[in-house]
């Protein structure tokens, strides 16, 4: 990373800098209705900023995002959802108490078009919250920086959700989830089923919160 990156990332960007301003502006944020992660984040995701949510297959990321979606409808917030890979479900989302008819489901006809697709729903406005729901985030150099200026004008939080980080200096939060223990129900002579999964976060990168922080979230199977 160069001097000048470093610096950047230290001070915040992009919005974060406010040249001739008396006080820094508040930084609004997104509750996710979790009380301990939203201890470790200063009250939420930020409004207005990139955060990503990172973590292979069955940790509960996808979980976990609709636990995030459901509350923002819950407070009236209009959100939209990102899906290049056609795995949204409609009824498991509502059944995590996500209010469909304050929800945008968008599904991008190729993969290479999902990040076009956020710019597009961020730059529009309205949306407390964008969810970009996507097994690969790579994307060229100009790709980030953009969808960070398009949530920062519309005040717009964009949630990334993928197996990895990828947004960089660009994003203001980076949380890393690995399965701490899959539960299951039932025994012996009766069905087994799933019944949820404890995920174990790291807030790998704040610049809002806490960075270094772990803590568990249960979550209940729909």
């Amino acid at each position: 990373m160069s001097a000048a990156a470093g610096l950047l990332d230290r001070l915040g960007r992009p919005g974060d800098i406010r040249l001739g301003a008396a006080r820094p502006e508040p930084t609004g944020r997104l509750p996710t209705g979790l009380a301990p992660l939203d201890a470790a984040l200063g009250g939420g995701p930020p409004r207005g900023r990139i955060s990503e949510l990172a973590g292979a297959r069955s940790t509960g990321r996808t979980g976990l995002a609709s636990a995030i979606a459901a509350n923002a409808t819950r407070a009236g917030e209009t959100i939209a959802w990102i899906d290049p890979e056609d795995a949204f479900d409609p009824e498991t989302v509502a059944g995590a108490g996500t209010t469909l008819d304050r929800t945008l489901w968008v599904r991008p006809r190729r993969r290479a078009d999902a990040l076009r697709a956020a710019e597009i729903v961020l730059a529009a406005g309205g949306f407390g919250l964008v969810v970009l729901d996507v097994e690969q985030t790579e994307a060229g150099p100009a790709a980030w920086p953009r969808l960070a200026r398009a949530a920062e004008r519309t005040r717009s939080s964009l949630l990334v959700v993928a197996p990895r980080r990828a947004a960089g200096t660009y994003a203001s939060v980076g949380l890393e989830l690995a399965a701490r223990r899959v539960r299951w129900n039932g025994g012996p002579g009766r069905l087994v089923l799933l019944e949820g999964v404890d995920s174990r976060i790291t807030v790998a990168r704040s610049r809002v919160g806490w960075p270094g922080q772990t803590l568990v979230v249960r979550q209940a199977s729909a």
